[in-house]
């Protein structure tokens, strides 16, 4: 009795929760990549905030403002920020990345 639940206890565990693979392929092997339902092929993007914070902790001074730019494929933030030393400076963050580019 107890074998018979806990393989029906299985089977359904299987039927309720299936996991789907991604098959990637490397030049000399191939690799099968467990994979959830409906994941899409871009990592998690960052915030506004966290652009700002990014930003702020390689340059220091206070955020000024924040836009959104770039493309729903590609997002990014422009972040204008006042330096300690007066100046003001504007960067591209790219919102998976979080790489910060020009000053």
């Amino acid at each position: 009795m107890k074998k018979q639940l806990f393989t029906l206890s299985v089977i359904t565990s299987l039927i309720v929760a299936p996991v789907f693979a991604a098959i990637e392929a490397t030049p000399n092997s191939l690799m099968i990549v467990k994979a959830k339902y409906g994941q899409s092929n871009h990592a998690k993007s960052l915030s506004a905030q966290e652009a700002a914070r990014i930003v702020q902790n390689k340059f220091g001074g206070k955020i000024l403002k924040i836009n959104n730019s770039g493309s729903k494929k590609n997002p990014s933030y422009r972040v204008k920020l006042l330096k300690d030393n007066g100046h003001v400076i504007s960067v591209n963050v790219d919102a998976y990345s979080g790489r910060v580019s020009g000053n």
